[in-house]
Protein backbone atom coordinates (compact mmCIF):
# COMPACT_ATOMS: atom_id res chain seq x y z
CA UNK A 1 0.00 0.00 0.00
CA UNK A 2 1.22 3.54 -0.72
CA UNK A 3 1.02 6.65 1.37
CA UNK A 4 -2.13 8.10 -0.18
CA UNK A 5 -4.22 10.27 2.10
CA UNK A 6 -7.58 8.80 2.99
CA UNK A 7 -10.63 10.22 1.24
CA UNK A 8 -12.53 12.99 3.09
CA UNK A 9 -15.31 11.66 5.27
CA UNK A 10 -13.98 8.12 5.32
CA UNK A 11 -13.67 6.71 8.83
CA UNK A 12 -10.20 5.23 9.43
CA UNK A 13 -10.06 1.51 10.17
CA UNK A 14 -8.57 1.77 13.64
CA UNK A 15 -9.35 0.32 17.02
CA UNK A 16 -8.28 1.22 20.53
CA UNK A 17 -6.58 -1.61 22.43
CA UNK A 18 -8.37 -0.30 25.52
CA UNK A 19 -11.84 -0.93 24.08
CA UNK A 20 -13.62 -3.79 25.83
CA UNK A 21 -10.85 -4.21 28.38
CA UNK A 22 -11.84 -5.17 31.92
CA UNK A 23 -10.70 -2.19 33.98
CA UNK A 24 -8.55 -2.36 37.05
CA UNK A 25 -9.93 -1.03 40.33
CA UNK A 26 -6.79 0.90 41.23
CA UNK A 27 -5.39 4.36 40.68
CA UNK A 28 -2.07 5.64 39.40
CA UNK A 29 -0.47 9.01 40.17
CA UNK A 30 2.09 9.56 37.40
CA UNK A 31 4.34 12.58 38.07
CA UNK A 32 6.63 14.26 35.56
CA UNK A 33 9.37 14.90 38.13
CA UNK A 34 10.55 17.80 40.33
CA UNK A 35 7.18 18.12 42.03
CA UNK A 36 6.83 20.67 44.82
CA UNK A 37 7.32 19.13 48.26
CA UNK A 38 6.07 21.89 50.58
CA UNK A 39 2.78 21.91 52.46
CA UNK A 40 0.99 23.46 49.46
CA UNK A 41 2.05 20.74 47.00
CA UNK A 42 -1.20 19.77 45.27
CA UNK A 43 0.37 16.65 43.74
CA UNK A 44 1.86 15.17 46.91
CA UNK A 45 -1.34 16.18 48.71
CA UNK A 46 -3.17 13.87 46.33
CA UNK A 47 -0.70 11.04 47.01
CA UNK A 48 -1.01 11.62 50.77
CA UNK A 49 -4.80 11.68 50.58
CA UNK A 50 -4.82 8.29 48.91
CA UNK A 51 -3.06 6.84 51.98
CA UNK A 52 -6.24 7.67 53.94
CA UNK A 53 -4.94 6.59 57.36
CA UNK A 54 -2.99 3.61 56.07
CA UNK A 55 0.68 3.19 55.31
CA UNK A 56 2.52 4.89 52.46
CA UNK A 57 5.48 2.86 51.19
CA UNK A 58 8.31 4.85 49.55
CA UNK A 59 10.42 2.70 47.21
CA UNK A 60 13.83 4.22 46.41
CA UNK A 61 15.17 1.38 44.23
CA UNK A 62 15.72 3.81 41.31
CA UNK A 63 17.93 6.20 43.27
CA UNK A 64 21.72 6.37 43.64
CA UNK A 65 21.19 8.05 47.02
CA UNK A 66 18.28 6.11 48.53
CA UNK A 67 18.72 7.28 52.14
CA UNK A 68 18.76 10.98 51.22
CA UNK A 69 15.74 10.58 48.92
CA UNK A 70 13.87 8.57 51.57
CA UNK A 71 14.45 11.25 54.23
CA UNK A 72 13.26 13.95 51.83
CA UNK A 73 9.97 12.19 51.05
CA UNK A 74 9.41 11.04 54.63
CA UNK A 75 9.62 14.68 55.71
CA UNK A 76 7.30 15.81 52.90
CA UNK A 77 4.61 13.18 53.50
CA UNK A 78 4.76 13.58 57.28
CA UNK A 79 4.23 17.32 56.82
CA UNK A 80 1.19 16.50 54.69
CA UNK A 81 -0.36 14.43 57.48
CA UNK A 82 0.65 10.86 56.61
CA UNK A 83 1.33 9.23 59.96
CA UNK A 84 2.76 5.97 58.69
CA UNK A 85 5.50 6.29 56.07
CA UNK A 86 7.70 3.26 55.41
CA UNK A 87 10.81 2.74 53.29
CA UNK A 88 11.66 0.02 50.78
CA UNK A 89 15.08 -0.04 49.14
CA UNK A 90 16.43 -2.84 46.99
CA UNK A 91 20.21 -3.01 46.67
CA UNK A 92 20.21 -6.14 44.52
CA UNK A 93 17.66 -8.39 42.85
CA UNK A 94 19.01 -11.31 44.85
CA UNK A 95 17.76 -9.65 48.05
CA UNK A 96 14.15 -9.94 46.84
CA UNK A 97 14.64 -13.48 45.58
CA UNK A 98 16.08 -14.73 48.87
CA UNK A 99 13.90 -12.51 51.11
CA UNK A 100 10.64 -11.95 49.20
CA UNK A 101 9.17 -9.48 51.78
CA UNK A 102 6.03 -11.48 52.53
CA UNK A 103 3.33 -9.37 54.14
CA UNK A 104 5.04 -6.09 53.26
CA UNK A 105 1.86 -4.71 51.64
CA UNK A 106 -0.61 -5.85 54.31
CA UNK A 107 -1.27 -2.34 55.66
CA UNK A 108 -0.14 -0.30 52.66
CA UNK A 109 -2.52 2.05 50.86
CA UNK A 110 0.01 3.72 48.51
CA UNK A 111 3.24 2.50 46.90
CA UNK A 112 5.40 5.42 45.74
CA UNK A 113 8.37 4.98 43.35
CA UNK A 114 10.92 7.78 43.47
CA UNK A 115 13.06 9.05 40.61
CA UNK A 116 16.49 7.90 39.48
CA UNK A 117 17.08 5.27 36.80
CA UNK A 118 14.08 3.32 35.53
CA UNK A 119 16.23 0.35 34.48
CA UNK A 120 17.19 -0.07 38.14
CA UNK A 121 13.50 -0.56 38.91
CA UNK A 122 12.88 -3.12 36.17
CA UNK A 123 16.13 -5.08 36.56
CA UNK A 124 15.93 -5.35 40.35
CA UNK A 125 12.17 -5.46 40.89
CA UNK A 126 10.23 -6.63 37.81
CA UNK A 127 9.28 -10.31 37.72
CA UNK A 128 9.72 -10.87 41.44
CA UNK A 129 7.02 -12.07 43.83
CA UNK A 130 6.91 -8.59 45.36
CA UNK A 131 6.37 -6.97 41.96
CA UNK A 132 3.47 -9.34 41.31
CA UNK A 133 2.08 -8.51 44.75
CA UNK A 134 2.25 -4.76 44.00
CA UNK A 135 0.43 -5.29 40.70
CA UNK A 136 -2.30 -7.33 42.45
CA UNK A 137 -2.53 -4.61 45.10
CA UNK A 138 -3.01 -1.98 42.37
CA UNK A 139 -5.49 -3.91 40.24
CA UNK A 140 -7.59 -4.76 43.30
CA UNK A 141 -7.95 -1.09 44.31
CA UNK A 142 -4.65 0.21 45.68
CA UNK A 143 -2.80 3.35 44.56
CA UNK A 144 0.62 3.27 42.92
CA UNK A 145 2.46 6.55 42.36
CA UNK A 146 5.75 7.38 40.70
CA UNK A 147 7.81 10.45 39.83
CA UNK A 148 10.34 10.90 37.01
CA UNK A 149 11.86 7.44 36.40
CA UNK A 150 9.26 6.06 38.80
CA UNK A 151 6.58 7.47 36.47
CA UNK A 152 7.85 6.17 33.13
CA UNK A 153 8.30 2.66 34.53
CA UNK A 154 4.55 2.36 35.26
CA UNK A 155 3.74 1.96 31.55
CA UNK A 156 4.23 -1.23 29.58
CA UNK A 157 6.82 0.50 27.38
CA UNK A 158 9.22 3.08 28.77
CA UNK A 159 11.56 5.54 27.11
CA UNK A 160 14.96 5.00 28.70
CA UNK A 161 17.08 7.41 26.68
CA UNK A 162 17.18 9.43 23.48
CA UNK A 163 18.10 12.90 22.32
CA UNK A 164 15.73 15.75 23.03
CA UNK A 165 15.74 19.46 22.24
CA UNK A 166 15.73 18.94 18.45
CA UNK A 167 13.67 17.48 15.63
CA UNK A 168 13.85 13.69 15.62
CA UNK A 169 16.15 12.04 13.10
CA UNK A 170 15.57 8.46 12.00
CA UNK A 171 19.02 7.36 13.17
CA UNK A 172 18.54 8.83 16.65
CA UNK A 173 18.90 6.03 19.15
CA UNK A 174 15.65 5.84 21.10
CA UNK A 175 16.24 3.24 23.78
CA UNK A 176 12.90 1.75 24.80
CA UNK A 177 12.38 -1.13 27.18
CA UNK A 178 9.49 -3.00 28.82
CA UNK A 179 8.13 -1.31 31.94
CA UNK A 180 5.99 -2.71 34.74
CA UNK A 181 2.81 -2.56 32.63
CA UNK A 182 0.51 -1.09 35.27
CA UNK A 183 -0.96 1.13 32.54
CA UNK A 184 -1.09 -0.62 29.19
CA UNK A 185 -0.76 0.62 25.60
CA UNK A 186 0.83 3.85 26.83
CA UNK A 187 4.34 5.29 26.68
CA UNK A 188 5.36 7.92 29.25
CA UNK A 189 8.06 10.59 28.97
CA UNK A 190 8.81 12.94 31.87
CA UNK A 191 10.57 16.32 32.45
CA UNK A 192 8.89 16.99 29.13
CA UNK A 193 8.81 20.70 28.21
CA UNK A 194 11.79 21.42 30.43
CA UNK A 195 14.02 19.09 28.37
CA UNK A 196 12.43 19.68 24.97
CA UNK A 197 11.29 16.11 24.43
CA UNK A 198 8.49 16.54 21.88
CA UNK A 199 10.72 15.28 19.05
CA UNK A 200 11.62 12.04 20.78
CA UNK A 201 8.00 11.40 21.84
CA UNK A 202 6.87 11.74 18.23
CA UNK A 203 9.74 9.48 17.17
CA UNK A 204 8.62 6.87 19.67
CA UNK A 205 4.96 6.79 18.58
CA UNK A 206 6.02 6.82 14.91
CA UNK A 207 7.84 3.54 15.57
CA UNK A 208 4.78 2.04 17.26
CA UNK A 209 1.51 3.89 16.55
CA UNK A 210 -0.39 1.50 18.84
CA UNK A 211 1.04 3.29 21.87
CA UNK A 212 -0.43 6.51 23.21
CA UNK A 213 2.43 8.89 24.01
CA UNK A 214 2.20 10.96 27.20
CA UNK A 215 4.72 13.75 27.79
CA UNK A 216 4.41 15.07 31.35
CA UNK A 217 5.96 18.35 32.48
CA UNK A 218 7.70 18.78 35.82
CA UNK A 219 5.47 19.51 38.84
CA UNK A 220 2.62 17.95 36.86
CA UNK A 221 0.85 14.62 37.18
CA UNK A 222 -1.78 12.51 35.52
CA UNK A 223 -4.19 10.64 37.77
CA UNK A 224 -5.27 7.42 36.07
CA UNK A 225 -8.55 6.06 37.46
CA UNK A 226 -9.26 2.37 36.87
CA UNK A 227 -7.34 2.51 33.59
CA UNK A 228 -10.33 4.29 32.07
CA UNK A 229 -9.60 8.01 32.33
CA UNK A 230 -6.69 10.24 33.16
CA UNK A 231 -6.90 13.73 34.63
CA UNK A 232 -4.23 16.39 34.97
CA UNK A 233 -2.99 17.94 38.20
CA UNK A 234 -0.23 20.49 38.74
CA UNK A 235 1.38 23.60 37.29
CA UNK A 236 2.49 22.31 33.85
CA UNK A 237 1.01 20.51 30.87
CA UNK A 238 0.57 16.98 29.59
CA UNK A 239 1.17 16.39 25.88
CA UNK A 240 -0.78 13.51 24.35
CA UNK A 241 0.53 12.13 21.03
CA UNK A 242 -1.95 9.80 19.31
CA UNK A 243 -0.57 8.16 16.17
CA UNK A 244 -3.41 5.70 15.48
CA UNK A 245 -4.59 7.69 12.45
CA UNK A 246 -1.13 8.36 11.05
CA UNK A 247 -1.21 7.89 7.29
CA UNK A 248 2.52 7.95 6.62
CA UNK A 249 5.90 7.98 8.34
CA UNK A 250 9.34 7.69 6.76
CA UNK A 251 10.88 5.76 9.68
CA UNK A 252 11.36 2.55 7.65
CA UNK A 253 12.00 4.13 4.26
CA UNK A 254 14.47 7.03 4.42
CA UNK A 255 18.19 7.05 5.17
CA UNK A 256 19.17 7.25 8.84
CA UNK A 257 20.31 10.89 8.74
CA UNK A 258 16.91 12.13 7.55
CA UNK A 259 14.54 14.01 9.83
CA UNK A 260 11.34 12.23 10.84
CA UNK A 261 8.22 12.71 8.74
CA UNK A 262 4.88 11.79 10.29
CA UNK A 263 1.49 12.72 8.79
CA UNK A 264 -1.86 13.05 10.55
CA UNK A 265 -0.60 12.55 14.07
CA UNK A 266 -3.00 13.98 16.64
CA UNK A 267 -1.60 16.10 19.49
CA UNK A 268 -3.51 17.28 22.56
CA UNK A 269 -2.15 19.57 25.26
CA UNK A 270 -3.91 19.21 28.61
CA UNK A 271 -3.60 21.34 31.73
CA UNK A 272 -4.89 21.00 35.27
CA UNK A 273 -8.49 19.77 35.42
CA UNK A 274 -8.57 18.41 31.86
CA UNK A 275 -9.34 14.73 31.35
CA UNK A 276 -8.78 12.12 28.65
CA UNK A 277 -10.65 8.87 28.00
CA UNK A 278 -8.16 6.05 27.41
CA UNK A 279 -10.75 4.11 25.37
CA UNK A 280 -11.69 6.89 22.93
CA UNK A 281 -8.49 8.93 23.39
CA UNK A 282 -10.64 12.07 23.42
CA UNK A 283 -10.05 14.94 25.87
CA UNK A 284 -12.58 16.81 27.98
CA UNK A 285 -12.06 20.26 29.48
CA UNK A 286 -12.62 21.05 33.13
CA UNK A 287 -11.59 24.24 34.90
CA UNK A 288 -8.39 24.04 36.95
CA UNK A 289 -10.31 24.94 40.08
CA UNK A 290 -12.21 21.65 39.85
CA UNK A 291 -8.97 19.83 40.75
CA UNK A 292 -8.14 22.27 43.52
CA UNK A 293 -11.49 21.63 45.20
CA UNK A 294 -10.46 18.05 45.94
CA UNK A 295 -11.14 14.70 44.40
CA UNK A 296 -13.40 11.93 45.75
CA UNK A 297 -11.61 9.06 47.43
CA UNK A 298 -11.64 5.80 45.46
Amino acid sequence: MGSKARRPGRKPAIASPAEGRTPTRGRLVVIGGHEEKDADSIILQEVARQADGGQLLVCTVASDEPEAVWKDYRKAFTRLGVRRVAHLDIDAREDLLTRPADGLLDEVRVVFFTGGGQLKITTRFAGTMLCSAVERFYRSGGTVAGTSAGASVLADTMLVSGEGESSHRIATNLLMAPGLGFIRDVLIDQHFAERGRIGRLLGAVAQNPRLLGLGIDEDTAVIVDQERTLSVLGSGAVYVADAREVTYTNVAEESPERTLSIFDVRLHVLSQGDELSLASRRPTHNFASSAENGRPRP
